[in-house]
């Protein structure tokens, strides 16, 4: 469900770098309870989270209270990253995109001209 990167070379988990998380298709009531154990196991061993959303085709939100969970762990760094056009549509409708933190390019919804 989620691709994980590690970071190369042996590093205590004090001083890790960020570990990228990728989860792909949906974060939704019907994948958080998974996903939510492999953030919390990341989240115990590093101190420094990235998570990828690029991938994510749709969310809802039980997906979204899975990110400000991990967003409002004590003593540790989380970045959302890449955020999916589902993310962000959500983001915006919750009023929540300045909540998290993280830097979001939202596509501008003017008609061309």
């Amino acid at each position: 469900m989620t691709t994980q990167t590690r970071p190369t070379g042996p590093t205590p988990p004090s001083s890790a770098p960020a570990f990228r998380l990728e989860p792909g298709g949906e974060l939704s009531i019907y994948t958080v309870a998974e996903l939510r154990t492999e953030w919390l196991a990341a989240l115990h061993e590093y101190d420094e989270l990235e998570i990828d959303l690029g991938r994510i085709e749709e969310i809802d939100t039980a997906g979204l209270q899975l990110m400000l969970m991990a967003k409002r762990c004590a003593g540790k760094t989380v970045r959302f990253v890449n955020h999916a056009d589902a993310v962000l549509r959500l983001l915006d409708l919750a009023n929540l995109g300045g909540v998290l933190g993280d830097p979001l390019l939202v596509a501008d919804a003017r008609p061309a001209h």
